[in-house]
């Protein structure tokens, strides 16, 4: 009995465990895809603003966790949670390619399934990811309609230019046309000199 019980406990907690690493997936995926959108220097102005890190560390850490802008915030976030350097995580997060090292991550660090500590690391991920997909979901409608503005300026500037150009050439035809018509009196003139002998 005792042995069927302690093997059902054992089931348990390695099914928390996984469902513990499809959560990481899931927030790395999707925190990446909404960055995915971006440059990686408008991304890094943003994580720059939130976690307060300069861009030179941005940049290494987002080489060290795969150039994954989802691992990047994961990485912070845990840091943050974990009291422990972002360098140290980084460093575990390589021995263990393709991210199936942040639930190892996480016990290592004596976040144990089903513990306070875990759902309180699993409310993080749930609050954070809200925060990002709200973040980016705004900074694309703002970059809309800054682009839009752009583009109304360019139109408009467009117009103008086209105006000046059109008032220009027709400037130019003008000048044209009174060039023209002083040469035909200077020719007329000329030939009428010219029938006289070159005497008025």
């Amino acid at each position: 009995m005792m042995k069927k019980i302690a093997t059902t406990l054992a089931l348990a907690m390695i099914s928390v465990a996984m469902f513990a690493q499809i959560d990481f997936n899931l927030f790395v995926r999707d925190v990446g895809n909404y960055a995915r959108n971006y440059s990686d220097e408008q991304v890094m102005g943003l994580y720059e603003d939130h976690y307060e890190v300069p861009r030179q560390t941005l940049l290494q850490i987002f080489g060290g966790f795969g150039n994954d802008w989802g691992n990047v915030s994961l990485g912070l976030e845990m840091s943050n949670l974990l009291g422990v350097p972002v360098g140290e995580l980084m460093g575990y997060y390589r021995d263990h390619p393709r991210g199936n090292g942040w639930g190892e991550m996480a016990q290592r660090y004596g976040i144990k399934p089903g513990s306070p500590e875990f759902h309180r690391m699993k409310a993080m991920m749930s609050q954070k990811h809200g925060y990002w997909r709200e973040v980016f979901d705004d900074y694309g409608k703002y970059h809309e309609k800054r682009d839009k503005r752009i583009r109304k300026l360019q139109e408009k500037e467009m117009k103008a230019w086209e105006k000046q150009a059109k008032w220009e050439r027709k400037q130019q035809e003008k000048a044209m046309k009174a060039w023209e018509k002083e040469e035909k009196k200077i020719r007329k003139e000329q030939k009428k000199w010219t029938k006289k002998g070159g005497r008025w």
